[in-house]
């Protein structure tokens, strides 16, 4: 157990956190684990197994707001699932043998390339597999709004597959990895923060589970932020459409970059 001053601090944390995850459709992993270690001094490993565990209740919450907005598209979201899951757990299988220090390293190394992406469109990070099979996805949204993609499956078998390596190394959810493949396969930014979270739900899940066999998970930390973080995840669900596109971009842009770069520097004066 621990000392209900630091549950409720947890609980406050996880409000803010779970908000801006949903927000960003990204799982909350890349706010969740330096709170757990810049905050609360859990060891990365832990931190990344508890955020895991997190992120399963906040994608849950936000996933049932977003089916009612009908802004999910489930075939996208079946070609990510499947090679997410797969790589989820050998990532977390990876955590038990490296350092710590390792594991934060990496974890500001993949928040910092994604936080340079969003700021920097241009920046040639997430590319656009156009060739091999594909196919024609609509989907038609609450607010009366049409999207097509189209869906080209080795680029989503590729990236889902990165995805679900970086949440299972680091802890992020997949998130990042998501958004900016469909975005860049030409989803609209609302409905891919949409399908993303449906995708992280799955990733994390599988994520969670190898973690808690390896002993990675703090369950009074992990249920201290779920809920919180659940009350946020469904604010920050509703409030999303009415996010404008490019300034929710940019914003969660300059957030993963100090993240990035507070992680960094506390690991490496740890040193």
């Amino acid at each position: 157990m621990i000392p209900v001053s630091i549950a409720a601090a947890a609980v406050c944390m996880g409000v803010l956190a779970g908000f801006l995850a949903a927000l960003a459709g990204v799982g909350g992993g890349f706010l969740y684990v330096p709170i757990l270690v810049l905050v609360f001094g859990l060891d990365p490993q832990d931190a990344v197994g508890t955020s895991l565990t997190v992120i399963i209740f906040t994608t849950l919450s936000a996933s049932v707001s977003y089916f009612r907005q009908k802004r999910v598209f489930f075939r996208s979201a079946a070609c990510l699932i499947l090679p997410s899951i797969v790589f989820a757990i050998a990532g977390a299988y990876l955590t038990a043998f490296i350092s710590g220090v390792i594991v934060a390293l990496l974890f500001s190394l993949v928040v910092g390339l994604l936080a340079v992406k969003l700021l920097f469109q241009e920046f040639p990070l997430v590319r656009a597999i156009d060739r091999g099979p594909s196919c024609e996805e609509t989907c038609c949204d609450c607010f009366s709004c049409t999207a097509k993609n189209r869906l080209f499956y080795l680029h989503y078998a590729v990236w889902g597959a990165l995805a679900g390596l970086a949440s299972g190394l680091t802890g992020i959810g997949g998130g990042v990895f998501n958004v900016p493949a469909m975005v860049t396969a030409g989803m609209p930014v609302h409905f891919a923060v949409a399908t993303s979270s449906v995708v992280v739900l799955a990733t994390s899940s599988a994520g969670a589970g190898i973690h808690a066999t390896l002993g990675h998970i703090q369950p009074a930390y992990a249920l201290s932020l779920s809920m919180g973080a659940v009350i946020g995840a469904y604010a920050g669900a509703r409030a999303a459409p009415k996010a404008p596109e490019q300034l929710l971009m940019r914003g969660i842009g300059i957030l993963l970059a100090v993240v990035a770069l507070t992680m960094l520097i506390t690991t490496v004066h740890g040193l």
